[in-house]
């Protein structure tokens, strides 16, 4: 399995620092350790230039690993809005990032399906994060990258753009450029 061009297929916009994280499902390996230590690789190759990556949840078929730029998840979750909106799920007010990504972890762990503030710190409007729980997921305007209760014409936008940068960085990367030079610092 090539995680490379996996990042490159799922994560583009995250890579190139048009979006704030991504969430990979990957098949689970022999090993937990194996994507262990792929993971502190590519944290060592890659957070100097802003990129992060974590392994949220693990269980005997499926390995997540979130793809994310810490400065910018930090950002939007200091939101008085999107704070209000986490403290209900139990996140702490003024709680550093990698403690809620504790808490995120657990929440993964206890519920066994994506906990419903997951859409948060992929960078979803606050607006369509309450919009997909209050509609149990029904009722979009629009479905693309997720699903839009709010400003469709601005998703719809952001849904174009994550598309042409996806389209652009798997034509780079079949020609031989690599996921390095692909990530924007």
């Amino acid at each position: 399995m090539n995680i490379d061009a996996i990042l490159v297929n799922h994560c583009s916009p995250t890579l190139a620092g048009l979006k704030m994280g991504s969430l990979l499902c990957l098949p689970r390996l022999e090993s937990r350790t194996d994507y262990e230590k792929l993971i502190d690789k590519y944290n060592h190759m890659y957070n100097q230039k802003g990129l992060h990556f974590r392994i949220l949840y693990a269980c005997p078929k499926r390995t997540l690993l979130y793809v994310y730029r810490p400065a910018m998840v930090a950002s939007y979750i200091q939101d008085q809005a999107v704070m209000a909106f986490l403290t209900q799920y139990g996140y702490a007010a003024g709680d550093v990032l990698e403690h809620m990504l504790d808490h995120l972890a657990d929440r993964f762990r206890e519920g066994g399906c994506f906990p419903h503030e997951s859409g948060i710190f992929l960078g979803y409007p606050l607006e369509d994060v309450c919009g997909f729980i209050t509609h149990k997921g029904n009722h979009a305007k629009i479905c693309g990258d997720w699903k839009v209760y709010g400003d469709a014409d601005e998703a719809s936008r952001i849904f174009r753009m994550f598309s042409c940068c996806r389209e652009d960085y798997i034509n780079r990367f079949a020609v031989g450029t690599t996921l390095e030079s692909l990530i924007v610092a």
